[in-house]
């Protein structure tokens, strides 16, 4: 007497392997892997091209970045802007990687409150191809395949009689919804790893698609992923085909819901989170921004009216961009003054805006989070947010880039203070103490000797290139040997990825639970004849 354990164990592998050869053996099967292959290896090629300019575009932007601080030689003129690297897993899951940008701008009188665009990473490649990628393809062709196999799972074998050979034999009904189930899961899984590896194939003649041992996990939780999404499809598919005697009645239903759930439910989503929440007018942001900026002229004004300027003739100097040079000391000492005072007031402003600017954006980003927050409902779009969080695209990852951006600024200007570079005249000149200026006695000077062609002016003209060369040949660069480097693990780690993703996967495993039990209490009751 063998252990029943082992009977039913038996039975159900031998199940699995009919369901499974008969699928097989299908020309649907067949020509969904060709598809799957074939769409996930031009996914893979496209994105793998297109992230090849991103990180072209990234190694430019930081070369430029680079070049400006090594050729900074005032404070001003030190400006380490944020650039955060392409995420090589965005070619499974592109995510707002398509909308949205890696570059922030790090200034001391104002905070970036978007991500711009790199260069042409935005190209014209993906344009001419539809923007697909993995997930795409398992949440469109994958699922919809899924959906073909299990419709008629159970009335089909009932209308092609056999069903009631099938049940004359002993074996169990649970172990035939099992087997149904498993040979289906198994023929999924299988052609999506097909199509998955053929992509990762691609990818790896790219040398500028490299996954660290973290990326690696999150690839194989990708991959998890979409297998649990296919069998939950699936599973929904062959309870359906549980509950009505017929394969046409049944193929409609599930394609309805396909539809409704998929592409439906896809694209009202955004829309209803309009209603979600209350707006603000741009025009409100507008106002208050036009408000903060006259106080801040307001402040200065008043300060220009206790600390009246020099003469205007010891203001003249030589000015190139934001940097001055041979300016008159008087001048100069009125300057870092003003230009302490100015800086304080502008960090204030940029702080008040920056306020006002989240107060504005905020109901819009919440619009945005409140479409992946209500994913759960579908398992589609609960799919499409999963393989989001696992390829770290979802808007959530960008605002991660940009608080990190703020952290950096508040250390950069901490940085700035230690070097007294408010106060300095070297926030706007490179000139050293001893510099001679243009006007050594500006009192003692005419408007005639002023005038632009007088002999006087055209002496100081050919000192200043005299000077220029000077300049030069030493070199004036600032020494930013201590400059704080930009915190390198602001990427959200593995940890708190699964964290977030832990009410969609909760989810997606009680669905597929609720599916197969439905269908095998129904099935139980089920007249196959």
């Amino acid at each position: 007497m063998f252990p029943l354990p082992l009977i039913l164990g038996s039975m159900l592998l031998a199940l699995t392997r009919k369901e499974l050869l008969a699928n097989l053996l299908t020309a649907r099967l067949a020509l969904v892997l060709v598809f799957a292959v074939l769409l996930c290896g031009l996914a893979a090629l496209a994105g793998s091209l297109d992230f090849s300019q991103r990180v072209k575009d990234y190694e430019e932007e930081v070369r430029r970045v680079e070049q400006g601080l090594e050729e900074a030689t005032i404070y001003a003129e030190v400006r380490p802007h944020v650039v955060g690297p392409p995420e090589p897993l965005s070619i499974f899951s592109r995510g707002v990687d398509k909308g949205a940008g890696q570059r922030l701008s790090i200034q001391v009188s104002w905070i970036s409150a978007s991500l711009g665009r790199l260069g042409s990473a935005d190209n014209r490649l993906m344009k001419r191809f539809v923007e697909i990628d993995f997930a795409t393809v398992v949440r469109l062709l994958l699922s919809f395949m899924a959906v073909i196999l299990g419709f008629d799972a159970i009335c089909g074998d009932r209308e092609r009689g056999t069903l009631r050979l099938m049940l004359a034999n002993p074996v169990s009904r649970g172990a035939v919804v099992g087997g149904k189930l498993l040979g289906g899961a198994l023929s999924l899984c299988g052609s999506m790893a097909v199509a998955f590896l053929f992509a990762l194939l691609i990818l790896s003649f790219n040398p500028d698609v490299a996954f660290s041992g973290a990326e690696w996990v999150r690839l194989a939780l990708l991959l998890g992923v979409s297998c649990l999404f296919l069998v939950q499809v699936f599973a929904m598919s062959l309870a359906v085909s549980t509950f009505v005697r017929g394969s046409a009645t049944s193929l409609m239903l599930c394609l309805f819901g396909w539809l409704t759930l998929n592409l439906g439910y896809g694209n009202v989503l955004p829309s209803l989170s309009r209603y979600g929440v209350q707006e603000h007018t741009f025009q409100d942001f507008l106002n208050q921004n036009r408000q903060v900026r006259a106080d801040v002229d307001r402040e200065i004004r008043e300060w220009e009216e206790k600390n009246p300027p020099p003469p205007e003739v010891y203001l003249r100097d030589i000015t190139t961009g934001s940097r001055s040079r041979y300016g008159h000391s008087r001048a100069y000492e009125w300057r870092q003054g003003r230009n302490a005072h100015a800086l304080e007031q502008h960090l204030d402003a940029s702080r008040r805006i920056n306020q006002f600017q989240q107060a504005n954006y905020a109901p819009l980003a919440r619009e945005a989070t409140l479409v992946d927050d209500w994913s759960i409902l579908s398992p589609f779009t609960n799919y499409q947010v999963l393989t989001k969080q696992l390829a770290r695209t979802t808007l959530a990852h960008k605002f991660q880039l940009r608080e990190a951006g703020y952290r950096y600024r508040a250390t950069f200007i901490d940085f700035l203070r230690g070097r007294e570079a408010f106060s300095s005249r070297r926030w706007f000149s490179d000139d050293p103490p001893e510099q001679e200026p243009l006007l050594p006695d500006p009192e003692a000077l005419t408007p005639e000797d002023l005038a632009a062609d007088s002999p006087f002016m055209k002496e100081r003209m050919a000192w200043v290139q005299q000077q220029e060369a000077i300049a030069a040949r030493q070199g004036r660069g600032l020494d930013l040997s201590d400059l704080p480097a930009f915190d390198p693990g602001w990427r959200e780690p593995l940890s708190a990825t699964l964290r977030k993703m832990t009410p969609g996967l909760l989810v997606t495993v009680l669905t597929t639970a609720a599916a197969v039990m439905l269908a095998v209490l129904r099935f139980l009751r089920y007249d196959p004849s």
